[in-house]
C-alpha cells in the first residue's frame, strides 16, 4: 500500500492504474476534500458532473456506482461511503470567491491546488472541471435555496473509491476557513492507495 499525507490548505496529484482503490481519510474530522479524476491517456476526458448525474439518473452516485466522464465512461467507482454527505453542485474555492467573501490578498484555494498538481505532473493546461466536494455538507432546501454547514465528519472516517481506468487523481484539503465549509479550521486528510 502506498500512503500520502496531504496538509491542510495543500493538494496532491496521484497517478492510480484501473482496479486500483483510493482511500480518502479525514484525519481530525471536520474536513471535505475537492476531488478531481482525469483519463491518464487522455487530460481532454474528465470526470463530469453533469454526465454523472444523468448517468446515474441521481445528484451523487451510492456504493457500487460510478462517476462518469465527459465522454460518458465510467472513471471512478464509489466503493464505500460511511459518512454520505457530500456536494456535487458547486464550484471549487478560488481566489474569486474569496474576494467574493471579503478576503484581500492571497489565499490559498483548492483550485490553485488542483493547477499546482496538474502543472507538477506536466498537464498545465488541462481543464478545470467541477469536483466532488466530499464531505462538503451544502444543504439543498426544497425550494432551491442551500446553506453551508459543518462537515459531518469524525476522525478517521474515509471514503473508498476505485478507477475503472488509468487515471490522474488530485485531491485537495480545502482551504475554506471563511464559511463553514471546513469548520472554519481546515485540517489535513491521508490518502491510501492499494
Amino acid at each position: 500500500m502506498e500512503e500520502h499525507h496531504i496538509p491542510a490548505r495543500t493538494g496532491l496529484g496521484l497517478a492510480v492504474e484501473a482496479g486500483q482503490r483510493i482511500r480518502i481519510i479525514d484525519v481530525e474530522g471536520g474536513q471535505p476534500a475537492d476531488f478531481w479524476a482525469y483519463n491518464a491517456n487522455d487530460m481532454d476526458e474528465y470526470l463530469s458532473a453533469p454526465h454523472t448525474r444523468i448517468g446515474v439518473m441521481r445528484l451523487l452516485p451510492q456504493p457500487g456506482e460510478a462517476f462518469r466522464t465527459n465522454h460518458r465512461r465510467d472513471i471512478i467507482r464509489i466503493v464505500e461511503d460511511p459518512v454520505p454527505v457530500h456536494d456535487y453542485l458547486s464550484a471549487a474555492c478560488d481566489r474569486w470567491r474569496y474576494e467574493e467573501l471579503g478576503h484581500e490578498g492571497w489565499h490559498a484555494s483548492c483550485q490553485e491546488n488542483l493547477e499546482r498538481a496538474l502543472r507538477e505532473a506536466g498537464h498545465p493546461g488541462a481543464t478545470t472541471p467541477q469536483p466532488f466536494n466530499i464531505w462538503t455538507n451544502f444543504q439543498l432546501h426544497p425550494d432551491g435555496t442551500f446553506e453551508i454547514m459543518r462537515p459531518a465528519t469524525k476522525a478517521g472516517d474515509h471514503i473508498l473509491l476505485e478507477a475503472l481506468m488509468p487515471t490522474f487523481v488530485v485531491i485537495s484539503a480545502c482551504p475554506q476557513d471563511i464559511t463553514l465549509t471546513a469548520n472554519l479550521d481546515p485540517t489535513d486528510l491521508r490518502i491510501q492507495v492499494e
